[in-house]
């Protein structure tokens, strides 16, 4: 596993979408079977990273990868790191990184549905847009 963190936390940044597509649903499978826990600590503070990088298509990949993970991550770590970055994102002067944003809170929304504060938060970000 040692080995095998790095090289997934490189495809993350790769030029090539399908190849950070790939990447993020390894990590999806790499979660499911060694926890969320290991995700929180190996790949998710990496993954979220990259939504300040100057590329817009990095910037694209922490959506991707919030929107991915959802489904295998508890609430508490969709509410503790996945909204404020979406926050942030929400905010980016890239149209297309915008868009998506909304696309990505569409795909977490029957994770986080009945989790209220989070619901909440995302209205208002999707509020914002109008």
């Amino acid at each position: 596993m040692e080995k095998l963190n790095p090289i997934c936390i490189t495809w993350l940044s790769d030029s090539i979408y399908s190849i950070r597509e790939a990447a993020l649903n390894n990590v999806k499978l790499l979660t499911e079977i060694f926890g969320p826990q290991w995700a929180v600590t190996h790949v998710i503070p990496k993954l979220l990273s990259l939504h300040v990088d100057k590329n817009y298509l990095h910037r694209l990949t922490p959506l991707f990868g919030m929107a991915t993970l959802a489904t295998v991550l508890p609430p508490d770590v969709i509410r503790r790191m996945f909204v404020p970055v979406i926050i942030t994102l929400q905010q980016d002067p890239v149209p297309n990184i915008r868009m998506n944003v909304a696309k990505s809170i569409q795909q977490m929304y029957p994770t986080i549905k009945n989790q209220l504060d989070i619901e909440d938060r995302f209205r208002t970000t999707l509020r914002e847009f109008v």
